[in-house]
C-alpha cells in the first residue's frame, strides 16, 4: 500500500509533514511526499526540512527506494517508510502517483479558495487525471495534534469510505504517541416533525453498519435536524468541537467548478477546523479511459495549451452566423446546384471548396471534446440556419431552372448523391479525423481543401433542394440522408481526433454525456438504416433487371438477394405457361451482373402456370 502527498508552498512544512505521516501511519503505507517547485531555492529548503522531520521517526531513504525497517520494530506504528521528492509541474505529480502505484493521493492546501490559481489548476488539470482515491485537506486554522474527528454520514459509497478513513486515522495518533482519537459520525435529518430525531438515529445506525459491517461499531453518533446539510453539519461541529472534519465527496466533483458552489466548499468557509474531503477511486471505465489517454500522450504528439486556445478561438469565430457565412453558404449552394444541373463534377468540386459548413461541424466535435457548452450552442445554431439557407437557395435555383427549360432533369451527379451507403459513413468518419487533426496542426492547413472535397456537404443539400423543387421526394430524402450521415460521422470523428491530440474536457457535464450518447446512437441507427437501404435498393435494381429481360410468357414470382463473398447469390423463381429457353439463365445472370456491378451466382427455378392452383390447395 502506498500514499502520495502533495505539499503546498504556502503552508508550514512541519504541519504538512505531520499530516503526511499521520495518513501513512493510519494505513501502514509507504509514503511519498511531493514538494512543489522542487527545483527552486524555496522548494529545496522545503525538501531538506521535510527530510529532517521525517528522519526523527522513520526508516527514511531518499531516491527511488526505501531503507529496510528493523525486524524488531516491524509492528511499531511510529515506523514509516518515506521519501521526499521535488516536482516542478502537475505532469510530474501525475507521473509520481502512477509510479508509486498509490492507493491514496493527498493534496494539502492552506485553504480551498476558488480564486486561488493553484487550487483551480489542481482541480482542473491534476485531479481528473488521478485514478486512485483522493483526499483534499483544507488545513483551516492549522491546529495540531488531532484527537477528535467528525465525519459526515450520508448514503453513498463516498460517505462510507470517509467513515472508514476516519476510523483508520483515529487508530493512529496524530502525534505518533499514546492512544488514538475519537470519531463522531454526524447525520443531518430533514425536519419532518417530531419523529425526525428517531428516524435519523435509525438511518445513521444503518449507515454505520454498511460502513463497518458492525451495528455496534465503536463510533460516536450524532443526529442533527436541520433544513440543509451544510447548516446541520456546522451545527454538529459547534457541539462536537472536532479537530478535523471528514467529508465524502461524490465523484467527480472534487475541486471542479461545481464544487465551489456545493456543500463541501460552504462547510470549509463556515468552520475553523481542518476539513478532509475524500473522493473514491475512479470506476474501472474511467481508469481505462485514463490509461488510453496516457498511451495517446506517449504516441500522438499533444498540442500545446496556446495551440488549443488558438484553435478554440478560431473555430468559434468561424462558426458564427454572420453575413460572411450567409454569403459563402449561398454562393456555394448556387455553384453546387449549377454543377449538378450541368452534370459537371469540376463545378461541384469548386462548390465544395467554397462551402463554409465544415467549420461549425468541426465546432460540434470540438465542443464535445472540450466540454464547451457555449460552442455547442453556437455551432448548432449556425449549422441549422446554414442548412436551411442552403436548401432554400437550391429550391429557388430549381424553380428558376424549371421555368427556363420546363422540367428539371435528374442528372447522374444528382442520382449519385441520392443513394448513400455504409461506405459513405466510413468516408465521412475518415474525413472528420483528417479535418480535425489538420486544424489542430497549423502546419497541415494545406490538407484542408482535400478534406473538404472528400467530405462533401453542400452538394447533397443542393441535390435535396433541387429534388424538392421538382417534387422528387425520394431523391430529396436520399440526398439529405447523405448530408446528415456525413455531418454525424464528422462530428464524432472530430471529437475523437481532437481528444487524441490533447483537447479534452475538464470535469464532466451532464449535458455532454447526453449529447455524446445521442451522436453515438445516431451513428448506429444510420449504419443500420444505410445497410438496409442499400440492400433494398440492390434488390430493386436486381428485380428491374430481371423484369426487363424476361419474355412475355414468363414473369418473376420471387427474388431473393444474398451476400456471397465478393458478389451476390440471387435466388429467382419464374412462372409461366411455356418452358424457358436454354439461354435464359445465362442472359439473366449477365443482366444481373451488369445491374449490380459484382459477380452473381444465379439459382433459377421454374414453375408451370397450370401447377399453381393445385399447389394452393
Amino acid at each position: 500500500m502506498a500514499i502520495v502527498v502533495l505539499m503546498h508552498a504556502r503552508a508550514p512544512v512541519s504541519l504538512q509533514v505531520a499530516w503526511s505521516s499521520w495518513f501513512a501511519r493510519s494505513r501502514r503505507a509507504a509514503l511519498t511526499i511531493l514538494v512543489s517547485d522542487g527545483a527552486s531555492e524555496r522548494g529545496g529548503r522545503a525538501q531538506l526540512q521535510a527530510r529532517s522531520l521525517l528522519a526523527r521517526d522513520a526508516a527514511f531513504a531518499d531516491g527511488n527506494g526505501y531503507d529496510g525497517a528493523p525486524a524488531a520494530a516491524a509492528d511499531d506504528d511510529r515506523l514509516l517508510r518515506a521519501r521526499v521528492v521535488g516536482v516542478d509541474s502537475l505532469e510530474a505529480v501525475t507521473e509520481r502517483v502512477q509510479r508509486a502505484f498509490a492507493d491514496l493521493f493527498v493534496v494539502l492546501l492552506p485553504s480551498v479558495d476558488s480564486k486561488d490559481p493553484d487550487v483551480s489548476s489542481i482541480g482542473r488539470e491534476l485531479l481528473p487525471r488521478i485514478s486512485c482515491s483522493v483526499a483534499v485537506v483544507d488545513l483551516g486554522d492549522q491546529r495540531w495534534p488531532l484527537q477528535r474527528l467528525m465525519v459526515a454520514a450520508s448514503r453513498g459509497v463516498h460517505s462510507r469510505l470517509a467513515m472508514q478513513l476516519a476510523d483508520q486515522l483515529s487508530g493512529a495518533p496524530a502525534d505518533g504517541h499514546g492512544q488514538g482519537g475519537r470519531v463522531t459520525a454526524a447525520y443531518v435529518e430533514p425536519d419532518i416533525g417530531s419523529d425526525a430525531q428517531r428516524v435519523g438515529q435509525h438511518v445513521l445506525g444503518e449507515l454505520v453498519r454498511e460502513a463497518f459491517d458492525d451495528l455496534d461499531h465503536d463510533i460516536a453518533r450524532r443526529v442533527v435536524v436541520a433544513a440543509s446539510v451544510d447548516a446541520g453539519l456546522v451545527k454538529a461541529a459547534e457541539v462536537v468541537e472536532p479537530d478535523a472534519i471528514l467529508l465524502g465527496v461524490s465523484q467527480p466533483g472534487l475541486l471542479s467548478a461545481r464544487f465551489f458552489g456545493g456543500v463541501s466548499a460552504r462547510i470549509c468557509k463556515r468552520v475553523e477546523a481542518p476539513v478532509v474531503m475524500l473522493r473514491r477511486a475512479m470506476p474501472l471505465g474511467n481508469r481505462v479511459r485514463r490509461g488510453v489517454e496516457r498511451l495517446l500522450e506517449r504516441v500522438v504528439p499533444q498540442v500545446e495549451r496556446s495551440t488549443r486556445v488558438e484553435l478554440a478561438a478560431r473555430v468559434q469565430s468561424s462558426s458564427s452566423w454572420n453575413f460572411d457565412f450567409v454569403a459563402l453558404i449561398s454562393l456555394s449552394t448556387v455553384i453546387a446546384a449549377l454543377g449538378l444541373l450541368q452534370d459537371s463534377s469540376a463545378v461541384i468540386i469548386g462548390a465544395m471548396l467554397v462551402a463554409p459548413l465544415m467549420t461549425p461541424i468541426l465546432g460540434l466535435g470540438l465542443a464535445l471534446a472540450q466540454g464547451n457548452a457555449q460552442l455547442l450552442k453556437l455551432a448548432s445554431r449556425t449549422i441549422f440556419f446554414g442548412v436551411s439557407t442552403s436548401v432554400g437557395v437550391a429550391v429557388v435555383v430549381g424553380y428558376l431552372d424549371q421555368a427556363g427549360v420546363g422540367e428539371l432533369v435528374r442528372t447522374a451527379e444528382m442520382s449519385a448523391r441520392g443513394r448513400p451507403g455504409l461506405l459513405d459513413l466510413f468516408v465521412a468518419f475518415a474525413s472528420g479525423l483528417a479535418a480535425a487533426y489538420a486544424n489542430s496542426r497549423p502546419g497541415l492547413v494545406a490538407a484542408l481543401p482535400g478534406v473538404a472535397i472528400a467530405a462533401a456537404l453542400v452538394p447533397p443539400i443542393a441535390t435535396s433542394g433541387l429534388a424538392l423543387s421538382a417534387g422528387d421526394l425520394e431523391l430529396a430524402y436520399g440526398a439529405f440522408l447523405l448530408f446528415f450521415t456525413n455531418m454525424v460521422a464528422i462530428v464524432i470523428a472530430a471529437g475523437i481526433s481532437l481528444w487524441a491530440v490533447g483537447v479534452r474536457q475538464q470535469g464532466r457535464g451532464g449535458w455532454l454525456r447526453y449529447v455524446g450518447n445521442a451522436f453515438l446512437l445516431a451513428v448506429v441507427v444510420l449504419a443500420v438504416h444505410l445497410t438496409q437501404r442499400s440492400h433494398s435498393e440492390l434488390e430493386a435494381r436486381a428485380r428491374e433487371a430481371v423484369v426487363g429481360s424476361l419474355p412475355v410468357e414468363l414473369r418473376a414470382l420471387d427474388l431473393r438477394l444474398e451476400v456471397l463473398g465478393d458478389g451476390y447469390r440471387v435466388g429467382l423463381q419464374v412462372v409461366g405457361t411455356a418452358a424457358p429457353s436454354s439461354d435464359l439463365g445465362r442472359l439473366l445472370r449477365a443482366r444481373l451482373e451488369t445491374a449490380l456491378a459484382v459477380p452473381v451466382e444465379l439459382q433459377l427455378a421454374y414453375v408451370w402456370e397450370d401447377v399453381l392452383p393445385v399447389l394452393g390447395r
